[in-house]
C-alpha cells in the first residue's frame, strides 16, 4: 500500500515537471523568445516543431519580411501558447541537432495520443518482460543493468 502510494507521489512530480515545461514554453511563445518553426507530419497525426535564437536557431519570419507573414505567424505562436495553457496539447519532445535544439508539442486534438506520466521502475518492468519473454538474457546480464540491487 505504501509502495503505490509513492508512485503516484512519484507520478505527482513528473506531471508537474511536464507542466512547467509546457507553461515555460507557453511563456517563451507569447514573449518572441521562440516560434513555430515547422510540422511534423506522420501517419495520422502531426506535430509542431518550436525554436528560435534562445535555442541557438532562427527565428521564422514572414516571406521577405511581411507584416503581414510576421502577424501570421505571431497569431499561431499565441494560439500554441494558449493550447499549452490550457492542457490541451503538450510537449512531447525534443530535437537536438549540431547547432541548435527544438521542443515539438502535439496533442490529442492533432492525432497524438495523450501524454500520461509514467514511472521509470513501470518503464523498466515492461522492458525486461517482453526482452525475457522473446529472447534468453543471462541472469549477470540483468543483474549489471539494475546495479546489481
Amino acid at each position: 500500500m505504501n509502495e503505490a502510494c509513492e508512485f503516484d507521489t512519484n507520478k505527482k512530480v513528473i506531471h508537474s515537471f511536464q507542466r512547467s515545461i509546457e507553461i515555460t514554453s507557453a511563456i517563451l511563445l507569447l514573449t518572441g523568445q521562440i516560434t513555430i518553426i515547422g510540422v511534423f507530419v506522420r501517419p495520422g497525426r502531426f506535430s509542431l516543431s518550436l525554436g528560435g535564437p534562445l535555442f541557438g536557431g532562427h527565428r521564422l519570419e514572414g516571406k521577405d519580411h511581411s507584416q503581414e507573414g510576421n502577424l501570421f505567424i505571431d497569431i499561431l505562436d499565441i494560439i500554441i501558447a494558449i493550447l499549452l495553457i490550457n492542457d490541451v496539447i503538450h510537449v512531447t519532445g525534443t530535437f537536438v541537432s549540431s547547432g541548435d535544439f527544438s521542443i515539438n508539442v502535439s496533442g490529442p486534438i492533432f492525432g497524438y495520443p495523450e501524454v500520461l506520466p509514467a514511472l521509470p521502475i513501470e518503464d523498466y518492468n515492461f522492458f525486461n518482460k517482453i526482452v525475457t519473454q522473446h529472447y534468453i538474457v543471462p541472469p549477470e546480464l540483468l543483474t549489471n543493468i539494475k546495479g546489481n540491487e
